[in-house]
């Protein structure tokens, strides 16, 4: 009993540990699959474009098939940036209407994306620990992935 006394403390720290790590894995993996199913909604070509034009300016629709792959996170529409940049890499448009530096991406407007141009989805998550013994130096932990993919608005031939 004594030797077992001595010993559980340090098992339950390795076992809760492992635990812990293998939830900050999945946070991290969950995070970046968002954001890649984002970028790849957003640079699919379909036969007609949706109510909102094509994917790669619905920005809507691009946060919400982000969110849709989170799985055991909690994650908002704020959470997800998306940024258009020219074929220099210099941004020409984002989706957030708050921001005023630049504008919201329009067809045949001011922000008007041309072949070429790129589409950065961003996601940005917080890991918080559910073992309070590991929470003082995992919690709060900054999850973030950014996908980058090229637009085309119409099928490439030879």
């Amino acid at each position: 009993m004594v030797e077992f006394a001595l010993i559980a403390p340090l098992l339950f720290l390795l076992l809760f540990g492992v635990i812990e790590f293998a939830r900050l894995g999945h946070g991290f993996t969950t995070v970046w699959t968002a954001a890649r199913e984002g970028a790849r909604y957003a640079t699919t070509v379909g036969d007609s474009d949706g109510a909102n034009g094509p994917n790669y300016l619905d920005c809507d629709a691009i946060v919400a098939t982000a969110l849709a792959k989170v799985v055991g996170m909690t994650l908002s529409a704020g959470d997800v940036e998306i940024v258009y940049s020219n074929l220099t890499g210099t941004p020409v448009a984002d989706c957030d209407d708050g921001d005023a530096t630049l504008p919201r991406p329009t067809p045949g407007g001011s922000a008007d994306i041309d072949n070429g141009f790129t589409i950065a989805v961003t996601v940005n998550g917080a890991f918080n620990a559910i073992v309070p013994v590991t929470s003082s130096f995992l919690d709060g932990i900054d999850l973030t992935s950014t996908q980058t993919r090229s637009i085309f608005k119409g099928v490439i031939s030879d």
